[in-house]
């Protein structure tokens, strides 16, 4: 229910003014294809001039499927059909729309909003895809061992894609002693005035500094991947993803703008939230008590 929200919220964003206008579809997928190879960009230029010619139309559609997919995966009868619509959606999405997540441009990073939304919606559809209902839930009680790919195999999801996270750290750009400073600030602008203030002011902090905090980001983030995979520390791995999410989502991709009304998803923070979430433990039973899983 929780993705379910989160997409009709991408829906919701999508139908604000000035997704309809004709500077939006053709500037997104332009910044999209920057990258991205020949022939991949080449079709999306077609994408792009195409959905040129008839924003409003074009736009109403995406919005539209968005929230429809969002609704369908409300209801138990509809998830059953809309999860791998939504997979698939979401895939046209981190390919068209948000260029492979820009993984491939200089400079990016988790604080700026790698590996891409999209992306995260299809890890999550994946591992909240509940298998038949009577599989049972392993013993740590975590969600995700009901899901698709269990427990365990859902935490090397998440393993690998904070170690991932760290990797992207090892970029020439991410060291530049001005561009983590740069990003923060920067991303404030047009900002309601508290939130402004408080991105100059960390970007004030964080200015010179740039691989000191590539460093220290690529440390936390390689941490939270694979303390996961340990039972001690995995609470702390998932409550540190949580947190250090938050702040990117914050701080780097201002919660991908909301408060602008240009913004087309959330950004990255409520997936990883939610995918902590899933792979969050429950509390061992106690002697005399009932296990929640049975």
């Amino acid at each position: 229910m929780a993705l379910g929200g989160i997409w009709l919220l991408d829906g919701a964003l999508q139908f604000q003014p000035y997704m309809f206008s004709k500077a939006f579809l053709p500037g997104m997928l332009g910044m999209a294809n920057m990258g991205l190879p020949g022939p991949l960009s080449a079709v999306l230029y077609r994408v792009s001039s195409l959905a040129g010619t008839h924003p409003v139309i074009w736009n109403a559609a995406f919005a539209t499927v968005q929230v429809l997919i969002g609704a369908g995966l409300l209801w138990a009868r509809t998830a059953r059909v809309t999860r791998p619509v939504s997979i698939a959606w979401a895939l046209a999405v981190w390919v068209a729309g948000e260029g492979v997540g820009g993984l491939l441009m200089p400079g990016v990073s988790a604080l700026n909003g790698a590996p891409g939304a999209a992306l995260l919606y299809v890890l999550a559809a994946v591992i909240l895809w509940p298998r038949r209902p009577d599989d049972s839930v392993p013993a740590d009680g975590a969600a995700a061992g009901a899901g698709l790919l269990g427990a365990s195999a859902a935490r090397w999801c998440w393993a690998v894609l904070w170690a991932g996270l760290a990797l992207l750290e090892l970029e020439g750009a991410n060291h530049a002693a001005v561009v983590p400073a740069a990003e923060v600030a920067d991303a404030g602008n047009g900002e309601p005035g508290w939130l402004a203030a408080l991105n100059h002011h960390a970007g004030q902090l964080l200015a010179g500094h740039g691989a000191v905090f590539a460093v220290a980001a690529a440390l936390a983030q390689l941490a939270i991947g694979l303390a996961v995979l340990s039972l001690r520390w995995r609470r702390a791995a998932l409550g540190a993803g949580m947190a250090l999410g938050v702040t990117y989502g914050l701080f780097g991709q201002d919660l991908g703008g909301l408060l602008t009304g240009r913004a087309t998803d959330p950004g990255t923070a409520p997936l990883l939230v939610l995918l902590a979430l899933a792979l969050w433990p429950r509390r061992r039973s106690t002697p005399g008590t009932i296990s929640p899983a049975g």
